[in-house]
């Protein structure tokens, strides 16, 4: 067992994920639809993410804006290794991995490293010791440039109340249980669903507990060890975690989950005249996290804050854009939230959808469409706020090259040949990757080494690809076992791929045109 990993799983390498509120347009759009300046990204900046991981992220956000630099921050040398590794092979000259702790980090002199104008953190804080989220605060206190932004995403505890006591059992039934964590999953979810099935009074008081066990069979093993069996799990209150950040200079601005920042999508109907009533923050955010039960929180952060003023708010306001990204809505525009669906006004959204099905729509151009001549501007930030979170558009990126950007495609689709799943692909018109599944990979692969070719060679490449994976082909969410139907359908789906994703792969620059 490591003895340098102060508690935190190392024997199972952590899944590489990709989350869009970390990313730079991203956090700079929250900002300024908050009311607060964002780091101007037309112009060279900084961005640090702590506990990076395999660093997708960092290189996808490095190919994206080559005038930036980026770096990455983690303890353990498997996942550093591999984030060198795909960053060198797209020939990423301006992203920087380093393998240090966060006492490490600490230890630091003000000199060894540089300001930055964003610091990350998703998926740390409520997993590491109090000592280290000291270390962490410390980073934020001496690393975060005055007026730079701040991330933390944390396990928030309202929604997680009801696991802490199972979650424990689980920590001490692996320790009783030693092996390799991923493989004795099975038998851990097998020990909880007999405990589900005793009668114990416990799980019938706590409904939420069989939902969370529930989902747990589908999820990756190895996600279920980086979640669960760390020694630290430690799901926070909001306040307290704003009071910690306070601490570094850092105050709380809202969250990078954006329907999270308007109330009328925050908590049920009923519960809205109890929160109007309430101006402070931090009980604001408490009574927020109550009404819906909340069990992650993606917090913002500004070092000082210089709240904008109405003209220049107004101004910046107009300059936002969004860029369509292909989802159209099948009926009503629907928006998830933390209480469930919420429908938008048709007509409000269909002119504006329909607007960004051909590339970028300005919220001034927005407000002078007929859907929107007659709202306040606040309404129309919010519905900015609400196309974005439902991933309807995405907030546009400065143009610049595209070539770093497909090359870290190159690389993605490689990966994907090699077994090696990365299911995104990169998009510099918006700062950020796309979710794509391993047929899109496969057939943006072609493009970018010049092999479109036809319709019947795309189909074997898709299919070989499959193959490679261990991938089965799905209809409606169903293995499609017959050789035949299954060549049928990837035949359907790369038919769509021509006529529809191609275009908008190449209007938003992850493939040449």
């Amino acid at each position: 067992m490591a003895t340098w990993n102060d508690g935190y799983v190392t024997e199972t390498a952590y899944t590489s994920g990709f989350y869009r509120e970390i990313s730079p347009g991203w956090l700079a759009m929250a900002a300024l639809l908050l009311g607060h300046r964002p780091p101007d990204l037309s112009r060279p900046f900084r961005w640090a993410e702590l506990g990076s991981g395999h660093g997708f992220s960092a290189s996808v956000f490095a190919s994206a804006f080559p005038q930036a630099e980026f770096w990455g921050f983690d303890f353990n040398p498997a996942h550093v290794e591999s984030a060198r590794l795909t960053a060198s092979r797209a020939g990423l000259s301006n992203v920087h991995f380093e393998e240090a702790s966060f006492a490490e980090l600490a230890a630091r002199g003000d000199a060894a490293l540089p300001e930055f104008d964003f610091v990350v953190g998703h998926g740390i804080y409520s997993w590491v010791s109090r000592e280290n989220q000291r270390h962490i605060l410390d980073f934020f206190r001496r690393r975060l440039r005055p007026g730079g932004l701040g991330y933390l995403g944390y396990n928030a505890l309202p929604g997680w109340a009801s696991m802490l006591p199972v979650r424990a059992l689980m920590h001490r039934w692996w320790e009783a249980h030693p092996g390799r964590p991923e493989q004795s999953v099975p038998a851990m979810l097998a020990f909880l669903q007999r405990l589900k099935e005793s009668g114990a009074a416990f799980m019938a008081a706590n409904p939420m507990v069989d939902t969370r066990l529930a989902a747990l069979a589908n999820l990756d093993p190895r996600y279920i060890v980086h979640e669960y069996l760390n020694k630290d799990w430690s799901p926070l209150m909001s306040a307290d975690v704003a009071d910690d950040l306070a601490e570094a200079k850092c105050a709380f601005i809202g969250s990078a989950t954006l329907t999270d920042n308007l109330d009328a999508a925050a908590v049920p109907p009923v519960m809205q005249p109890l929160l109007a009533d309430i101006r402070e923050t931090r009980l604001r955010e408490t009574l927020k996290d109550l009404g819906s039960a909340q069990s992650f929180r993606r917090d913002i952060f500004r070092r000082g804050l210089d709240p904008l003023g109405g003209p220049e708010h107004r101004g910046m306001l107009d300059e936002l854009e969004l860029v369509g990204v292909g989802r159209a809505p099948e009926g009503e525009v629907n928006f998830s939230t933390a209480i469930g669906q919420v429908t938008g006004k048709r007509e409000i959204y269909a002119p504006l959808l329909e607007r960004l099905a051909d590339g970028r729509l300005s919220l001034r151009e927005a407000r002078g469409m007929e859907a929107l001549a007659d709202k306040p501007m606040k309404e129309a930030a919010q519905a900015f706020a609400l196309l974005a979170s439902g991933g309807y558009a995405h907030p546009a990126a400065a143009a610049a090259s595209p070539a770093f950007a497909q090359a870290l495609n190159v690389e993605i689709a490689r990966r994907m040949d090699a077994g090696q799943p990365l299911t995104w692909l990169v998009a510099p018109g918006i700062g950020t990757a796309m979710p794509a599944d391993v047929i899109d990979i496969a057939l943006a692969g072609e493009v970018l080494a010049g092999r479109l070719g036809s319709a019947e060679t795309l189909i074997e490449r898709a299919m070989a690809m499959l193959a490679a994976t261990g991938r089965a082909v799905l209809r409606d969410g169903q293995a499609v076992t017959d050789p035949a139907q299954a060549r049928v359908v990837v035949g359907e789906v790369t038919a769509a791929f021509l006529e529809k994703r191609l275009p908008l792969y190449r209007r938003l620059g992850a493939l040449p045109g």
